[in-house]
């Protein structure tokens, strides 16, 4: 198993490879992952954004996996833990925007 980064509210950012150490933790973070999972070579394997526990992004997708050259394999996309497909996400992103003017 690789290294793993997890940022919490409880105890900030926590680096393991026991995925028991942040069991029961807020998954939290505003400036990037707050989840990524390395490969024994040192490439992300996976990451994924939360805010207070639920998967939040933006940006872009909030949950990314890659394979071990780092090519980009699979996206997922969430807003506020709410699930959307791409077009769906892309759709609120412009609504959002919309609302700001």
């Amino acid at each position: 198993m690789g290294k793993i980064i997890v940022y919490t509210k409880e105890k900030g950012k926590i680096e393991t490879d026991n995925g028991a150490d942040f069991i029961g933790l807020t998954w939290h973070r505003l400036d990037g992952p707050a989840y990524q999972k390395f490969n024994r070579n040192g490439q992300v394997a996976y990451e994924v954004y939360y805010i207070n526990d639920k998967q939040h992004r933006l940006g872009g997708p909030s949950f990314q996996s890659f394979s071990e050259t780092g090519k980009l394999n699979y996206r997922v996309y969430y807003i506020n833990g709410k699930h959307y497909t791409k077009t769906e996400y892309d759709v609120e992103i412009f609504k959002m925007k919309l609302a700001l003017l």
